[in-house]
């Protein structure tokens, strides 16, 4: 829980993280391995690995469990560059 503080009052906001099991945490990072091999070792140097796992973790956020639309995710920006 965030407590903040509005002109002398506490406001307090619940902060809801995702949750990941242990079967999905070994899917995120298969995904992530997946993607990173994706990338051209050239691309490798303006692609940092923590961004490809910032959008898996995302979209698993988001309920996606699919290996193949993880990756994709990880992925949509570097496909089109």
């Amino acid at each position: 829980m965030i407590a903040s503080y509005y002109r002398g009052t506490r406001i307090s906001m619940q902060t809801q993280r995702p949750y990941f099991d242990l079967s999905t945490v070994a899917l995120l990072r298969e995904a992530l391995e997946d993607a990173w091999a994706c990338v051209r070792p050239q691309d490798r140097e303006r692609i940092a690995r923590s961004l490809l796992a910032e959008r898996i973790l995302k979209a698993a956020a988001q309920g996606e469990r699919d290996r193949e639309r993880l990756i994709d995710a990880a992925l949509a920006d570097q496909l089109a560059a």
